[in-house]
């Protein structure tokens, strides 16, 4: 047959591992971005209408056949085509996917005809109803080898014996178009993410358990490639990132000068806090935004995280706006969250048990910014050894209050002091964590990883008082400052003002004032300010982590967060990210003993 002329030049790509990309003029195309031991098929019944979903759904795939059935004998490539990647690489999976009949009850329906798969269809099964709960999905073994209707089966059962070759059906109903057949987006995209990620995940383990590769090693599981369109979105949401600092934005220029008059006050009248002029119209930036193409993005991984980034984006913009007013703690809570009951009982309970700060003894050496910012200085020298190209540049400035990380450069308040115990603590927290995790983020393809995914503040704070902790520079003050914050976000929630929060720090819980000041100021701030509970909470997650074995060398990758791990591990297995580049002293073995403590302890009591 004249169609079939391509067939030779398919199976000679395949043993010889080039991509494939071969299109059949009005019937279908044979795609492999990557030779892989696994296809995805849909066959478009002659009557019906190519299902978009399910045709987008090829598209994430390394290895698809989309083709309109009855149009040539399709088995006559298939079978060739498929035992060739078994002989290949030991076995070979297809995936057919199809329109579910009318009266199919569930969502989606895994088929299967062969014993060999059942283990790979409860392994998808359990995956897509961890992606998604909103999708009913169940298993149906057949007799015969699943086939959509109205159409041949691609083998027979006797033909796949002793061939290593397995066959999944799966029938999708069609919920996400109404009843005049118009796509719903949103149920459309959340149907197609959760298979995408589902497939990847099964096929992965499929490589692992039935073929004779080492998936890992191999990287075949997953494209590889960032499409210029990521590249062009991720580009646009760092553009527009770079365009304010959301805390220097939200940081008083006059904290010193407020905390003077506050004082001649005698700290009957609240503070009046000034702040930088916004240089953004919010409108403008939010039309740049939601004009990013981030639905055409087919890596359902990276199209999560970046409509992600943009609402969180969105929201900051909104705060900024509302700078002063009411709505701005409503933004913060849905950026930040709130303080749960738990976190909220673990901070009072901290308060109890340490001493106030006016009882414990405070015989120590006190350093200048000057003094710290040559420390600081130091230990960029010291990191600097892992990489030539780390840098952080070090400013003593008068528009804030005590130190902080903005985009890799360290800002030392020029009225900022500190005793010596607590320097190299503190030049792990600003430098070892938040600097280094920057430039390991700089390192990544993608900008995201530098500016931050939504939400990176929990984690990357907690790793931050953790490192404290293991250079032996968490002392109960520390602790109790971080306690007091929690309890100042909760006094402000409920609708407490600024003199109110500051009385309770100093009368009910012993804070020198100018502590209790620097403390109320940074929850107060803008409008109030909920992100410094992160500290306790990120703090108490991390040890958590750590009791459960798992691998803190790979929070420093970039700014990230908790539950975006799976998909971190998902990028560096698709080479799409790297491991860091740096590597904090604070995680150098000299301070394993240390690691192995935090780990044993457990809880954060036990640090006290």
């Amino acid at each position: 047959m004249e169609k079939n002329k391509g067939l030779p030049g398919i199976i000679n790509s395949i043993q010889k591992r080039h991509p494939i990309h071969y299109q059949i003029p009005n019937v279908g195309k044979f795609v492999f971005q990557k030779i892989v031991p696994y296809i995805f098929i849909y066959r478009i019944p002659s009557l019906d209408k190519k299902d978009k979903m399910i045709s987008d759904l090829a598209r994430t795939e390394n290895a698809s056949i989309v083709c309109k059935s009855g149009e040539f004998e399709f088995e006559t490539w298939l079978h060739p085509i498929a035992e060739t990647l078994a002989q290949e690489f030991g076995a070979c999976l297809l995936v057919e996917a199809w329109v579910a009949p009318e009266n199919q009850k569930e969502d989606i329906k895994l088929h299967i005809g062969q014993k060999d798969i059942l283990p790979l269809a409860e392994y998808l099964q359990k995956n897509i109803r961890k992606e998604s709960k909103e999708i009913h999905v169940e298993m149906t073994k057949e007799f015969n080898i699943p086939q959509p209707e109205h159409l041949n089966s691609l083998y027979s059962k006797k033909e796949l014996q002793n061939k290593q070759i397995l066959l999944l059906g799966i029938s999708i109903k069609q919920n996400y178009l109404d009843e005049h057949e118009a796509v719903l987006p949103i149920l459309m995209r959340i149907y197609r993410e959760t298979l995408a990620k589902s497939l990847s995940r099964l096929f992965f383990e499929f490589l692992r358990v039935y073929t004779h590769l080492n998936a890992t090693a191999q990287k075949i599981n997953f494209q590889q490639e960032l499409t210029p369109l990521i590249n062009e979105i991720d580009l646009a949401l760092a553009q527009e990132s770079k365009k304010f600092d959301f805390l220097l934005m939200v940081t008083p220029l006059n904290t010193h000068e407020a905390w003077l008059q506050f004082k001649k006050d005698k700290f009957w009248k609240a503070p009046k806090f000034l702040y930088r002029p916004l240089h953004i119209d919010p409108d403008l930036v939010k039309r740049r935004l939601y004009n990013l193409r981030i639905e055409d993005i087919y890596d359902p991984t990276m199209g999560y995280i970046f409509r992600d980034k943009r609402s969180e984006l969105d929201s900051t913009i909104t705060m900024l706006a509302d700078r002063g007013k009411e709505d701005f703690v409503h933004g913060s809570l849905q950026v930040f969250g709130n303080v749960s009951e738990k976190l909220y009982n673990t901070a009072m309970a901290i308060l109890m048990m340490t001493e106030s700060e006016n009882n414990s003894a405070k015989n120590e050496e006190i350093i200048d910014a000057h003094h710290f910012a040559k420390l600081a200085r130091d230990e960029v020298r010291f990191l600097q050894q892992q990489h030539p190209d780390f840098n952080c540049p070090i400013r003593i400035r008068e528009d804030i209050s005590g130190v902080m990380v903005n985009r890799g450069a360290l800002n030392i308040s020029k009225e900022y002091k500190l005793s010596s115990s607590r320097a190299m603590a503190l030049i792990q927290h600003e430098i070892g964590t938040h600097v280094v995790t920057y430039f390991n983020g700089r390192m990544q393809p993608l900008n995201l990883f530098s500016l931050g995914v939504p939400g990176y503040e929990e984690l990357q704070e907690g790793l931050a008082v953790l490192s404290e902790f293991i250079v032996d520079g968490l002392n109960n003050d520390r602790l109790r400052i971080i306690a007091a914050r929690v309890i100042a976000v909760q006094h402000m929630l409920l609708g407490n003002n600024f003199i109110d929060s500051f009385d309770l720090l100093v009368a009910q819980y012993g804070f020198k004032a100018e502590t209790a000041f620097q403390i109320v100021m940074r929850v107060y701030r803008g409008g109030g300010l909920t992100k410094d509970a992160l500290y306790l909470k990120g703090i108490i997650e991390l040890l958590n982590y750590l009791k459960d074995g798992k691998n803190v060398h790979l929070l420093m990758m970039g700014k990230i967060r908790k539950d975006y791990l799976p998909i971190i591990k998902d990028l560096l297995q698709r080479e799409v990210l790297i491991p860091p580049a740096i590597t904090p002293r604070y995680l150098f073995p000299e301070y394993s003993d240390k690691w192995k403590d935090a780990k044993t302890k457990g809880t954060i009591f036990k640090l006290i």
